[in-house]
């Protein structure tokens, strides 16, 4: 059986609910359930000093994929992130790397367009980002790619970006419906990609 983490984050700024998380509570619920994979999952706080130790304990673990979500509010459709960038950016802080003796980036081998192009034909937008920006979503991505590589395990770890969802909105639901869905697909294409490695 694989073992795959999958984490959301808590709101955070001015958004009352985040979507990743309201995404990860409902596929909970509904997803089917897998006979290859058991699921351990995490809503992460957005906060650097709170975050990077939690990922430590979880990696701890010793999961043969780790699959992060975040919310993007600028975004229509389902972003696979390319790239984790050894940066630390805050509003309260001066950027800096996220380790000073790392790459400058992580770049992923996973078949990221084979797999968006998937989804959008089942009728979930899906696209491949460049990178997944400088705040907490990207230094997840970022110290979750090094802590599989640390364990010797390349391309073992996925940050996507979800739309924002109004949850004051009448489509909000059918929002949710859709990324509950999205997660259900994309489990299942991780788990392929875990049995031919």
């Amino acid at each position: 059986m694989h073992r795959i983490l999958i984490t959301a984050f808590e709101p955070f700024l001015q958004y009352p609910t985040n979507a990743s998380q309201q995404i990860l509570s409902h596929w909970l619920e509904d997803h089917p359930g897998s006979d290859r994979s058991t699921f351990v999952t995490e809503i992460l706080p957005v906060e650097y000093i709170r975050t990077e130790p939690r990922l430590q304990e979880l990696h701890a673990q010793s999961f043969d994929f780790a699959l992060h979500l975040g919310q993007a509010p600028r975004i229509d459709r389902f972003n696979l992130e390319m790239i984790a960038l050894n940066v630390k950016s805050d509003p309260t802080i001066d950027i800096s790397p996220l380790n000073p003796e790392g790459p400058a980036a992580y770049a992923s081998a996973l078949p990221l367009q084979q797999w968006s192009g998937d989804l959008t034909e089942r009728e979930i937008p899906a696209t491949v980002s460049f990178h997944a920006g400088t705040y907490l979503c990207n230094a997840t991505y970022f110290w979750s790619t090094e802590a599989q590589l640390r364990r010797g395990l390349s391309d073992r770890s996925l940050f996507v970006h979800v739309p924002l969802i109004d949850m004051e909105s009448e489509n909000r639901d059918e929002a949710i419906r859709l990324g509950s869905k999205m997660l259900t697909r994309l489990t299942r294409l991780i788990e392929d990609h875990l049995d031919a490695a």
